[in-house]
């Protein structure tokens, strides 16, 4: 059983740009909720995520007590010029209609390509997940849908959807299984709860 291994994904908290539903990359914006009573049902010493602040807070508050690794390479997709824009503002753009009928074919105009995203993503998460354990990761969105459609059988990245306050967790028997590329042997989700009136 030593070399089996558990990935747990959670996506970082809401800031201000996903509560007004806009796209957001590479902006560094905080968490809209700074203190709150977080209840995780997981426990662990080290957390792994993106270097940008909605990721490193949100740790620190599900996970005060544990050390951060933050990693440039676990970002959200680069959306170019759709960057902190909501639909209503870009549906009429026909660069933003082509992208979103084909995202893996189109990338955003000044932005980054889907396949390299999901390259830079896949190659950071091997680069970690090296070796039997467990791992505990707090990510954006973009990468949580990247790694759930790669280790789930028959799910493409449309077809995930990575919530907040939410734990996916993928489960292997054995770290030869994750590093061949295999489907996990099993995926639960459980949920954060989080009582922000303090």
């Amino acid at each position: 059983m030593g070399n089996a291994v558990t990935v747990h994904l959670i996506r970082h908290e809401k800031t201000k740009a996903n509560l007004e539903r806009k796209y957001i990359g590479w902006t560094n914006e905080s968490i809209y909720i700074q203190t709150a009573n977080c209840q995780v049902p997981i426990h662990t010493k080290d957390v792994f995520g993106s270097d940008l602040k909605r990721c490193i807070e949100t740790a620190q508050l599900y996970f005060p007590e544990a050390k951060y690794h933050p990693f440039f390479q676990l970002r959200e997709l680069h959306f170019g010029d759709f960057e902190m824009k909501t639909y209503d503002e870009l549906k009429d753009n026909p660069a933003y209609r082509q992208w979103i009928d084909s995202p893996e074919k189109a990338a955003p105009p000044n932005g980054e390509s889907f396949v390299s995203f999901k390259e830079r993503i896949l190659n950071c998460f091997h680069q970690i997940v090296s070796c039997g354990g467990e791992y505990v990761f707090v990510v954006h969105g973009g990468v949580i849908r990247v790694i759930l459609s790669k280790f789930q059988k028959e799910k493409s990245f449309q077809d995930v959807i990575a919530q907040h306050r939410m734990i996916y967790t993928l489960c292997w028997d054995d770290i030869e299984s994750l590093k061949g590329g295999r489907e996990c042997n099993q995926l639960l989700e459980a949920p954060i709860m989080v009582n922000e009136n303090l």
